[in-house]
């Protein structure tokens, strides 16, 4: 009696055993992993996909079901995350229906021109970047691409990506139309905050910026931006990049609107796409602040200077000379 009941516990070990391991082989679903189906893959070419990736275990019984539940052309193309050691007909759905699509997270950053997230979404495959700046520069929208962080699909649509970043600037920006009074055109603060958004670095000092560039606006003298100009100057070849850095006397003579050395006034439009302390600082500027210069002091922070005699020796002895 003893051996047949320790023989019946050893079989029941086993069995559950035997249970746990097929549960943690075929049921237990692994990492997950991002599989990338292109368009007019066969059945076959996507079960040797997924195989590979270990989301599958067996292409034969997935091509059998895919056949049975539906067809290759059924599957989306894309990319999308799967776990390893799932079902075959979960994949199939959750491809056919698009539900795992893969997001790809992308990053503007405040101060990015329209080209510059044009290369990104380029390079990030989300969409084309010409048809991107297509649609932008025919609806006037430099400054009002939001800056922020977003998820997009690969092949989004480029009005897609558009109207989500639009849509982004409308929501968080334009309320603050409403919040502060101006007597600018909505074009007028965001070109003056894409200016204070390339000039500044610290937070604190955008007020300050801003309340400078009105005060040198309403009294009708130049602008003498720095940013206009490297806006102007487009890619800088020598340093493979756009907002050229060293910019020389030849430079501030270039013959552009946008030259705010050699125009009074403000530029056509926006130079970049602000975030939203640039624009609140142009429409909340720092009050009674009268100076007409700033200059960088080599710490991330200006020495701003009421008279040009001021804003010269504030100059001499931040570069010494």
């Amino acid at each position: 009696m003893k051996k047949l009941l320790a023989l019946l516990i050893i079989l029941l070990a086993l069995l559950a055993a035997g249970i746990w391991a097929t549960k943690v082989y075929f049921l237990s679903k692994g990492p997950l992993v991002t599989v990338r189906i292109y368009p007019g893959q066969t059945g076959s070419e996507v079960a040797r996909v997924l195989k590979q990736k270990g989301v599958i275990r067996s292409e034969l019984l997935f091509k059998l079901l895919l056949r049975i539940t539906a067809s290759a052309s059924d599957l989306k193309a894309g990319r999308f995350d799967l776990r390893q050691n799932t079902s075959d007909l979960e994949v199939i759905n959750c491809i056919k229906t698009g539900q795992c699509t893969h997001y790809e997270k992308i990053t503007f950053l405040e101060g990015w021109r329209s080209e510059e997230m044009a290369e990104a979404l380029a390079a990030s495959g989300i969409t084309d970047g010409h048809a991107f700046l297509n649609i932008v520069r025919a609806q006037n929208l430099e400054g009002k691409l939001f800056p922020s962080t977003y998820l997009f699909a690969d092949n989004t649509s480029a009005q897609k990506v558009v109207d989500e970043m639009y849509g982004q600037y409308k929501k968080k920006v334009l309320p603050l139309f409403k919040k502060y009074k101006t007597d600018l055109t909505e074009n007028q603060v965001l070109t003056l905050a894409s200016i204070v958004e390339r000039e500044a670095i610290v937070h604190d000092e955008r007020p300050k910026i801003a309340a400078v560039y009105l005060n040198r606006y309403y009294m009708g003298k130049r602008l003498e931006a720095d940013p206009t100009v490297q806006y102007a100057l487009g890619f800088a070849l020598q340093e493979n990049r756009y907002w050229k850095k060293g910019l020389t006397y030849r430079d501030l003579k270039i013959d552009s609107p946008y030259n705010t050395y050699r125009n009074a006034g403000l530029p056509p439009g926006p130079i970049c796409n602000p975030g939203i302390k640039s624009v609140e600082a142009v429409l909340n500027p720092q009050p009674n602040f009268e100076a007409l210069y700033f200059v960088a002091d080599n710490t991330g922070r200006h020495v701003f200077s009421r008279t040009f005699d001021e804003h010269k020796r504030h100059i001499k002895r931040i570069r010494g000379r």
